[in-house]
């Protein structure tokens, strides 16, 4: 009866490539349908509250029954303890995004083993280690790489400053792997194309907006030279433009990162913050629901181009499944998104 269910919803659906587009959408319900289970990193902050209604969008759009959930801090040991429990409850799916790239490898492997289509979104597990299937990811990481140091450059060049100086990086957990490579990258631009730029030991205040606004402020009295500010978690951003704010420096220190247009806004139309970039969080827990369906069913998805419901042209390429490049909001178009 499930994968009745599953071959009417993915019927027309073929493997794509790059110059085909397969889609994935139904209307279809079904009282045997199948559980997928979406972790965040942690619940309780816009940015996974945004994926959510994504997720939920796209269970409902597919007939799938989606349990939404997570710890309520950026712990890997409650998202094992919770893992193990889907597991128990033989969970169709798992997509979890870890908040260690290795403690939650094994717990994954176990479940692929029991039979769980398993995938990583958001931020990746070790994918050798792990055997996840594929890794939801909101655009490159070298992209994201670029447009981040992009951003940091064009806001010190718009003040007619000289780009040398210290710049501090604001981040969240030691070991959330999606922060941790988009630094590596960075610096590797840094050093090539912007050597005068001097990178400051990054703090680590974990998800936490308070405690990203109380070590930006403390790091801006210890270091008042600093030049620019990056916020490398949706909660870093808001807490770096608070600390800068508060300190009376909006016209020295530049803030920039990702974050979400809805905790931004205050930050954007006052001055303190020119330019942040996101993807759509909603459009990625939509996109991780999709794909966890498509690989419950086929178990596999070649590289190509794919449709998955509303969202069109996704890129499928070496383990990931890419939802597209970062919007970049500014004070001229911060007020056409509502997430």
């Amino acid at each position: 009866m499930r994968r009745l269910f599953m071959l009417l919803i993915l019927t027309s659906l073929t493997c794509g490539c790059s110059s085909e587009t397969t889609s994935v959408t139904d209307d279809a319900t079904s009282d045997d349908s199948i559980r997928i289970g979406v972790m965040p990193k942690l619940v309780g902050i816009s940015y996974f509250e945004a994926t959510e209604k994504g997720a939920i969008e796209a269970g409902e759009e597919l007939g799938l029954n989606v349990h939404f959930d997570g710890p309520t801090a950026a712990s890997h040991e409650e998202q094992v303890r919770m893992l193990d429990t889907w597991i128990a409850q033989g969970y169709d799916c798992i997509a979890v995004a870890p908040n260690d790239p290795d403690a939650v490898a094994s717990t994954l492997r176990a479940a692929e083993k029991d039979g769980i289509t398993v995938l990583t979104w958001d931020t990746d597990a070790n994918p050798e280690t792990s055997r996840r299937l594929i890794f939801v990811n909101q655009a490159t990481n070298q992209q994201i790489a670029e447009n981040l140091v992009n951003m940091m450059v064009d806001g010190v060049k718009d003040r007619g400053a000289e780009l040398a100086g210290k710049y501090l990086l604001v981040s969240g957990t030691p070991t959330a792997s999606n922060q941790n490579t988009w630094m590596a990258l960075m610096r590797e631009i840094i050093a090539e194309k912007h050597p005068e730029m001097e990178l400051l030991e990054p703090l680590m205040p974990g998800e936490d907006q308070s405690k990203a606004q109380e070590m930006s402020a403390a790091a801006i009295n210890a270091q008042p030279d600093i030049k620019g500010i990056w916020g490398m978690t949706s909660v870093a951003v808001p807490g770096a433009a608070k600390a800068v704010k508060d300190a009376g420096l909006v016209d020295s220190v530049v803030v920039t990162g990702v974050s979400l247009p809805s905790i931004m806004r205050e930050y954007v139309d006052d001055g303190t913050v020119a330019r942040f970039a996101l993807c759509n969080p909603v459009d990625l827990g939509y996109l991780t629901v999709h794909m966890a369906a498509y690989l419950k069913e086929n178990e596999s998805i070649a590289d190509g181009t794919y449709d998955f419901g509303r969202l069109k042209q996704v890129v499928v390429v070496d383990g990931q499944a890419i939802l597209g490049p970062h919007i970049v909001f500014t004070k001229d178009n911060i007020d056409q998104y509502d997430f």
